[in-house]
């Protein structure tokens, strides 16, 4: 996985811990990038299977991505 990837991952994992869902304008606000570059970036992370999305739309991070947010973090 890229840098990238694993910055995305992390941010999603620290949203987590203080809400109860994910989205990615929250991700988009912390990262500081437009909300397209970063549906675009999860949608890439969607399809390589690191995340999924709920059906309220809540991002949410694979079991084994999990264990790696965590260790970077």
């Amino acid at each position: 996985m890229l840098e990238s990837g694993k910055n995305y991952i992390e941010t999603i994992y620290v949203l987590s811990k203080n809400s109860t869902g994910v989205h990615a304008i929250d991700v988009a606000n912390v990262l500081n990038f437009s909300k397209p570059s970063v549906t675009r970036a999860l949608g890439i992370l969607k399809t390589k299977g690191f995340i999924f999305v709920d059906s309220e739309n809540h991002i949410i991070l694979t079991e084994e991505d999990l264990k790696k947010a965590k260790d970077i973090y």
